[in-house]
């Protein structure tokens, strides 16, 4: 299974990030492909209820690959900081954030998730961390528990604490030993080093700290088995 994070340069101009990710979708043949958080609007308040996904929708008809993508979600008078699980047109499975971000606008502005659940995908069972998220290893120990063999993290992490964000990448992959995909934005307030980590806490791909790029790499869910069978500290 070939699978990709996709490090992105998001801006204010949804449409210039949508076309970008149509693009990538269209271009790239993997199984699975990680978008950011908040990949169509950016980190801006203005846009959020202007979010769209209907074009990666689209896109997504003709792909083969499982997406997960970052968007804000407007649902009556609330909003959702979101990652959608996509496959063939069809959201198949969300997660909405459950710890906003205290330092920013992120309590201020989105609703709260209540729940943490795998999403049952094609290439298998999927758990879905946003950014933040990451920083709590209950959320990660969960999501292994339902049966998630790969955990996605759409992010916009900042640059001022990028370590942190490597260091916790491969401290949720090793001690739950599963597949970690994260995929980071890049600009002047991110770190990008969007990343694909093996159950052993090995990087399988990396990107750098400034360029707008995808990152791919091939994994083996049968080597989660085989790690918690070789190692069994889970």
């Amino acid at each position: 299974m070939i699978v990709s994070a996709v490090q992105l340069r998001s801006s204010r101009n949804i449409e210039d990030n949508v076309k970008k990710a149509v693009k990538i979708i269209q271009s790239f043949n993997a199984d699975l492909i990680v978008f950011p958080e908040l990949f169509n609007t950016g980190y801006y308040p203005e846009n959020y209820r202007k979010s769209d996904i209907t074009p990666i929708l689209k896109a997504s008809e003709y792909s083969n690959a499982v997406i997960v993508a970052g968007a804000a979600e407007v649902d009556g008078n609330d909003l959702y900081n979101t990652a959608f699980v996509i496959c063939k047109g069809k959201v198949i499975g969300k997660h909405r954030k459950t710890k906003l971000f205290p330092l920013t606008h992120e309590v201020e502005t989105f609703k709260a998730g209540n729940r943490v659940d795998v999403v049952k995908t094609p290439i298998g069972d999927l758990g879905v961390i946003i950014c933040y998220e990451i920083r709590f290893p209950e959320i990660a120990r969960k999501l292994t528990k339902l049966g998630a063999k790969i955990i996605t993290v759409p992010a916009v992490f900042p640059k001022d604490r990028i370590e942190h964000w490597k260091i916790l990448l491969r401290a949720r992959a090793i001690e739950n030993q599963v597949y970690v995909i994260g995929a980071n934005c890049v600009n002047g307030f991110c770190g990008g080093c969007s990343m694909i980590i093996d159950p052993l806490g090995r990087i399988l791909a990396e990107a750098g700290c400034e360029e707008e790029t995808v990152v791919s790499a091939k994994i083996d869910l049968n080597f989660v088995d085989e790690v918690k069978m070789r190692y069994p500290f889970y």
